[in-house]
């Protein structure tokens, strides 16, 4: 039977199943029943679950029976975020300051019914998929633990592939780009010190506020002065903290923000810029300043560009052409499917989820109100499962 006749035949069922997703969510590393569902819903299937030690999320196998082929890895992301949701949808979230604000209950829905799919079309493609349904991405801890914990290996995947709903786009459309999709994300923590004292008398003081406020000016000039206009790039600073009294010269600052960029070498040169500045900028006031990056960050998603041709030619079969959105430029939002792709080539792609008649579909992610136009569920399936049957198939 035509792929897409199949869809059609169960969307009804996976809309059914979202919207209880959408009602049951679960924060990162909580996703306890949301994984015991996933796992119901596809127990009339052939995947084979792999036990990789971890207590939330699942990874299982689909082979194909068309023959050996390559191994392609299918990404989707369960968690929730701790927001009261404010959509006002009949099936709202049931738990109080929790909710699917970026629209993992229909990446989740996506993947269950690509498998659902993909399994009656087991004849007709090759090779090995491998479903992974991960925990904690909203924490950006989810890729990295279940890399860890062998989610590349056994057997390790060609290539990995994921989507993200997007309200930007219209629903029933897939956004694609080659290269750079989404930013890397570090945050940054800058202590300047000085020495305290009255406010009366500055000069008998290091006061580390202005060094402050000099070092966040000059951070800015990295972005205007020190990259090309089209090496997009943000620096942010969202916190400062110094000072316990209006008559009193502070001994400290504390700043700290996030760095979002867009290829590894800008990453690095920022990060590099941000010490020298800080470091200098300081000494030029008799201050001490230190710039530390918590964490390894999350690398930039930077899309194969032979995997972006591969799925513009799998829509343009199965969606039509109108209905693909060529993305011009990439979000500065990050991702932790970029862990994967720092092991091995992969994609991310866009759903759209926008609706005109509906103001709530054009609110961003991440915020309360935010509604999902379900005609995305379906198209969704057909983009993820057609691909996955071309690229498996051999499809050029």
């Amino acid at each position: 039977m035509e792929l897409k006749q199949l869809v059609l035949e169960i969307q009804d069922e996976m809309i059914r199943i979202r919207r209880h997703i959408h009602a049951h969510p679960e924060l990162s590393h909580e996703e306890y029943e949301t994984t015991r569902f996933v796992k119901e819903q596809l127990k009339d299937t052939s995947i084979e679950w792999q036990e990789l030690e971890l207590e939330t999320g699942a990874v299982g196998l689909m082979h194909g029976k068309a023959g050996d082929g390559p191994v392609l890895m299918l990404r989707a992301d369960l968690d929730a975020l701790p927001l009261m949701e404010e959509s006002g949808v009949e099936f709202a979230s049931e738990k109080p300051n929790v909710m699917h604000a970026c629209g993992h209950d229909i990446h989740t829905t996506v993947l269950i019914g690509a498998a659902k799919v993909l399994e009656r079309l087991r004849d007709d493609w090759k090779g090995t998929i491998k479903f992974v349904f991960q925990p904690s991405e909203e924490k950006a801890g989810g890729a990295s633990e279940l890399i860890k914990a062998g989610v590349l290996e056994n057997p390790k995947p060609d290539h990995a592939v994921c989507l993200h709903t997007w309200p930007s786009t219209e629903a029933g459309k897939i956004g694609i780009r080659p290269g750079p999709m989404t930013a890397a994300n570090d945050t940054f923590h800058v202590a300047v010190k000085g020495t305290g004292g009255h406010g009366a008398h500055p000069e008998k003081a290091v006061d580390p506020v202005p060094v402050a406020g000099d070092v966040v000016d000059l951070f800015q000039r990295i972005i205007s002065r020190n990259l090309s206009p089209f090496d997009p790039a943000v620096i942010t600073a969202g916190q400062i903290d110094g000072g316990s009294a209006d008559n009193v010269i502070a001994t400290d600052v504390k700043v700290s923000g996030t760095v979002r960029t867009l290829s590894h070498t800008t990453r690095d040169y920022i990060k590099k810029r941000m010490r020298e500045i800080a470091h200098h900028v300081a000494a030029a006031s008799n201050a001490e300043a230190e710039v530390e990056f918590k964490g390894a960050g999350c690398p930039p998603v930077i899309n194969d560009p032979h995997l972006t041709g591969l799925l513009e030619q799998s829509l343009k079969e199965r969606i039509g052409q109108g209905n693909i959105d060529y993305l011009k430029e990439p979000s500065t939002g990050s991702e932790d499917f970029a862990y994967y792709l720092e092991q091995i080539p992969g994609m991310l792609f866009r759903l759209g989820t926008r609706n005109d008649k509906d103001s709530r579909t054009h609110l961003s992610l991440h915020n309360p109100g935010i509604v999902f136009d379900e005609r995305a569920i379906p198209t969704g399936m057909i983009a993820m499962s057609g691909f996955a049957m071309d690229y498996l198939n051999g499809v050029h």
